[in-house]
């Protein structure tokens, strides 16, 4: 009978180890850089970008640029992070909040941001990281 709890109890920890989801991991190092939202939905075509860029004195710029006018605006944030590093807030020069984000997924070259605020007019976003830091 013992022999049975051998063979069984390793096969069952194994299948239900492997069945959890794996939480996203939030490299919050990573924070630091330059990116770019990305555009996941086919059906939309993009004539333009969308950047973050966040340094470590606790300020964001974020950079539109559309192809159509040829035109960019740079906009200008400073940033907080909660204690746990997981919610991002942006806050204009007037130090009013602009979006808020929790962190869902965050490493070397992706990011993912889902909408803390959804009456705000912000959406999830899909950032991958540019190389032009």
């Amino acid at each position: 009978m013992k022999r049975k709890y051998r063979v069984l109890l390793p096969a069952l920890i194994f299948v239900v180890l492997s069945s959890c989801k794996k939480d996203e991991k939030i490299a919050i190092d990573n924070l630091i850089g330059k990116w770019t939202v990305a555009n996941d939905d086919p059906r939309m075509a993009v004539d333009g970008s969308f950047t973050y860029k966040f340094n470590s004195d606790m300020t964001c710029i974020k950079n539109i640029y559309n192809a159509l006018s040829n035109r960019d605006t740079t906009i200008f944030r400073t940033y907080v992070l909660s204690n746990d590093k997981t919610l991002v807030t942006l806050y204009d020069e007037r130090k009013i909040y602009t979006e808020q984000y929790l962190i869902k997924k965050l490493n070397t070259k992706e990011m993912k941001w889902e909408n803390a605020s959804p009456n705000d007019g912000n959406e999830n976003k899909r950032l991958v990281r540019s190389n032009d830091r």
